[in-house]
């Protein structure tokens, strides 16, 4: 039998069959045992529809069949269209995973080379600066006093100018008055008349003074100015030597510069071409960063519609299967420290699972105990394991069971004595070496439980029997009370397993092979118990427990084995319960409602197997969105 998926509901065609049971009243036929609630229900309506007597629930029982093929076909088509959706998402994903590499390779690169550009520029920068810089130097201090020099030089010339200016007015001025001079001269010269000339002169007199005292003065005024000019004008050469001799220099030193450039530049010949080879790297680099983030960014922008038609049709961001196992698969149900909560989850999940034709069942504990079968009674019992089988895993037990059973325990028959208590519970057997030996039956059963065998007042052993008759333990005594050892045998009669004592506290647990050879010792049955998980645990079914539950997680540690983990609404509010479900080591899940359901897909946010113990959760209506196709 392959894999199926228990929880999905009918095939297509299972549905079309029963329907035309229940309408043509066949009660030949029967339905798929993968889901046998609805074979119930079509089995009662095939007995029940006969000559349309009973039309009306014929009917119904068809539409609630056409619901249910409905509601398979739907799970189906939308697990493929899931399939296909993500398949994209993947496929695309995948792209960017290649692209983003690519990506931070090439800026690694880039910035290498960037980094080593600067540096070889940093370099070739520092060279020139130690060579020239004494040149620099002087070059600076020949440019600082040139550009003052011209400075002063054309400030000196418009001060000229402006004397130059000044000369001329004074010049002008003093031919005028020249001028008058001559004009009175001439007014005398043509006068012959003595009276007249007396007349002129003193009609000219104090312009004739005035006029020479202007003149002298003006005269003065000239030579003041033309000696200042004479003095600005030296000034002036004098600088404009300085000038010309540092531009001379200044271009004996600018050449010096370019000579000092010039031999840098041949003296590293080799960083420059190693410069320039890096320089041609960056840009092609860059071209092709540009290339790749363009190519990336494309594909983000497909993953981001890819996203949205994801949440657009699915309603979820993440994968979600269901579970899915064979007709035979085991469900192993984890039982060490069960609360009465833990107990309704496991008894309700193996409910749904009988219905749906498993009836393989196993219980796993911890517990080194002598005596399980009660125990296990009580747990199947509790979680209402019916039909099929049970299968133990537990450590002490899977030695106990080893072989094939062997012979009965049978009590000794050379008693000198044998007398029961008042009580009829106890029976003592004093035999002729003078042990005494007191025994102890299961309750209302004439099976040998317990044998205590005393030397004198010293108890000395006390033997464990199995409901089937077979010694299973002795536990032997020091002369002072305390334990010395137990032996644990398996049901064929061969030691498994030596516990022993120091001080009345254990000390250290042997395990034996089959010849009764030590070949493993542990210092707690805890120890024991670690070790038989990782390297005896022979399971190959599915680990079944509460999420809660500190020992199930913990068994699922350290079997690694494959667990079917229960979730409520209350284990998902547990401040520790995304802790406890990334521990897990595989995220598969039995949730007990759609509501916890969906919680628990937003909580973990990654892909998940999940299956519902209540599967109602039919909408009012379904939809889809609107395509622009």
């Amino acid at each position: 039998m392959g894999f199926r998926d228990i929880f999905k509901g009918k095939a297509s065609d299972e549905i079309e069959d029963a329907n035309q049971q229940s309408i043509t009243g066949d009660t030949a036929g029967t339905a798929s045992s993968s889901f046998p609630k609805q074979e119930q229900l079509a089995n009662q309506a095939n007995g029940t529809i006969k000559n349309n007597d009973n039309f009306a629930e014929g009917s119904l029982l068809t539409t609630k069949q056409n619901l249910t093929k409905a509601v398979h076909d739907y799970n189906v088509i939308r697990e493929n269209l899931q399939d296909v959706l993500f398949d994209n998402q993947q496929a695309i994903q995948g792209d960017i995973d290649q692209l983003n590499p690519q990506v931070s390779s090439i800026q690694e690169q880039i910035d290498e080379t960037e980094k080593s550009i600067k540096q070889i520029q940093a370099e070739l920068e520092q060279a020139s600066q130690q060579a020239s810089a004494p040149i620099v130097e002087r070059q600076n201090t020949l440019n600082q006093r040139v550009e003052e020099n011209q400075n002063l030089t054309n400030k000196l010339t418009v001060q000229i100018e402006e004397l130059n200016k000044e000369l001329s007015n004074l010049n002008d001025k003093q031919h005028q008055l020249v001028q008058a001079e001559t004009d009175i001269s001439a007014r005398f010269e043509s006068e012959k008349d003595p009276a007249v000339i007396v007349t002129l002169a003193d009609q000219y007199r104090d312009d004739i003074e005035n006029n020479k005292a202007e003149r002298d003065k003006n005269a003065a005024a000239i030579v003041a100015v033309d000696e200042k000019q004479k003095n600005l004008k030296e000034q002036l050469q004098t600088i404009h030597d300085q000038l010309t001799s540092d531009q001379k220099e200044l271009s004996e030193v600018n050449n010096q510069l370019e000579e000092v450039q010039l031999k840098i530049a041949s003296d590293d010949e080799g960083r420059s071409k190693q410069l320039d080879s890096l320089t041609q790297e960056l840009t092609k680099n860059q071209n092709e960063l540009g290339k790749l983030q363009a190519e990336l960014d494309k594909k983000n922008k497909e993953l981001a519609t890819a996203n949205q038609e994801i949440d657009n049709w699915l309603g979820v961001p993440v994968p979600v299967k269901q579970l899915e196992m064979d007709e035979d698969s085991e469900i192993i149900l984890a039982v060490d420290g069960l609360t009465d909560d833990q107990i309704a989850q496991l008894k309700s999940a193996v409910k749904v699972l009988t219905e749906h034709g498993l009836t393989h069942f196993g219980l796993y504990t911890n517990r080194f105990d002598l005596n399980l079968t009660s125990q296990i009674n009580q747990w199947t019992t509790k979680l209402q394991v019916k039909g099929g089988f049970v299968s133990v895993y537990n450590p002490l037990y899977s030695l106990q069971h080893q072989g094939k059973p062997g012979a009965k325990y049978q009590l000794p028959d050379n008693a000198v004595s044998d007398e029961w208590n008042d009580a009829h519970t106890e029976q003592t057997m004093v035999l002729d070496n003078g042990w005494t030996l007191k025994i102890h039956y299961f309750e209302g059963s004439d099976a040998v439980a317990n044998v205590d065998s005393y030397q004198g007042d010293h108890l000395a052993e006390s033997s464990t029997l199995s409901t089937e008759g077979q010694l299973i333990a002795n536990r032997f005594f020091n002369d002072d009370g305390t334990k010395n050892r137990d032996e644990y045998y398996s049901q064929s009669g061969l030691g498994i397993l030596n516990v022993r004592y120091e001080q009345d506290e254990l000390s250290k647990v042997e395990l034996l092979n089959a010849v009764g050879m030590q070949v493993q010792t542990f210092d707690t049955i805890a120890d024991f118990t670690e070790w038989w998980m990782k390297n005896s645990f022979d399971q190959h079914g599915l680990l079944m427990g509460a999420i809660e539950n500190e020992q199930y997680r913990h068994l699922l540690g350290e079997t690694k084995g494959e667990p079917i983990t229960l979730v409520t609404g209350s284990s998902l509010e547990h401040d520790d319960f995304k802790a406890w479900a990334m521990a897990l080591p595989k995220q598969q899940y039995l949730a007990d409602n759609y509501q916890t359901e969906m919680k628990l897909i937003q909580r973990l946010n990654q892909p998940l197997t999940i299956s519902l113990l209540d599967r109602r959760n039919l909408p009012v209506s379904l939809g889809v969105p609107a395509s622009n196709e």
